[in-house]
């Protein structure tokens, strides 16, 4: 009877854990999405390198806890990517911006997809 109790405490315990990453990534992930999508079609072209700025700093302070989440070679390469779209707003590059946060944007969902329990990501 004790091994049972343990095996049902060990179960909710994991399951609790799960549910609670998956919000974190979720509340995460949806705020960033949120500005990158506000990044790339709400801000006009002058204001594109302190929010593009302040897109990379929020990134910095939720990947210390996204990393105990998530591979950490996704994380790199969103990090390669936000790293950049200062540099391009600084220089005027606004076509290869936009593409840059489009891809963060798709980046962005993808991880959000494969964190989500869903049929796909069981099997």
């Amino acid at each position: 009877m004790k091994r049972l109790v343990t095996a049902i405490c060990l179960l909710l315990l994991i399951l609790g854990i799960s549910c609670f990453s998956l919000y974190i990534l979720e509340r995460d992930l949806g705020e960033l999405q949120q500005l990158a999508l506000e990044l790339r079609y709400q801000t006009p072209p002058e204001q594109l390198e302190e929010k593009s700025q302040q897109l990379f700093d929020r990134w910095n302070q939720k990947e210390e806890l996204l990393v105990v989440f998530v591979r950490h070679d996704t994380l790199d390469q969103l990090t390669a990517l936000l790293a950049e779209l200062p540099s391009l707003a600084r220089h005027g590059e606004h076509g290869h911006f936009y593409s840059e946060v489009d891809v963060t944007l798709a980046r962005l969902d993808d991880l959000l997809d494969s964190a989500r329990p869903t049929y796909r990501n069981l099997l």
